[in-house]
């Protein structure tokens, strides 16, 4: 019965100070696993498909928009007389002579 008694406590002993190193610290890392069914899963796969398309459309129309203003700034700068396109580009330094 001594034996018996003694065999428990060292078990319990050894169970409580085996529990007291398993608990977790602050720094560690958890990962929840969340498990859907078919239809939401394609019905996911099917929003993120097609909010990539829209982001490539969307960054495609930015790029078309960009190009033709500057086409359109560049036509209208041409179209202009060589007069008015030296006084947008050509400033004169102060101080020093040009010669051409």
């Amino acid at each position: 019965m001594k034996k018996l008694l003694l065999a428990s406590l060292i078990t319990a002993a050894s169970l409580v100070s085996a529990s007291a190193l398993a608990t977790p610290t602050s720094g560690m890392e958890r990962m929840t696993v969340t498990y859907r069914n078919s239809l939401d899963y394609a019905l996911y796969q099917y929003t993120i498909e097609l909010m990539s398309h829209y982001r490539a459309d969307i960054q495609t129309s930015i790029q078309r928009q960009a190009k033709s203003s500057s086409q359109a700034m560049a036509d209208a700068f041409f179209t202009q007389t060589p007069e008015a396109q030296v006084a947008l580009v050509d400033f004169p330094v102060k101080g020093s002579a040009r010669t051409e």
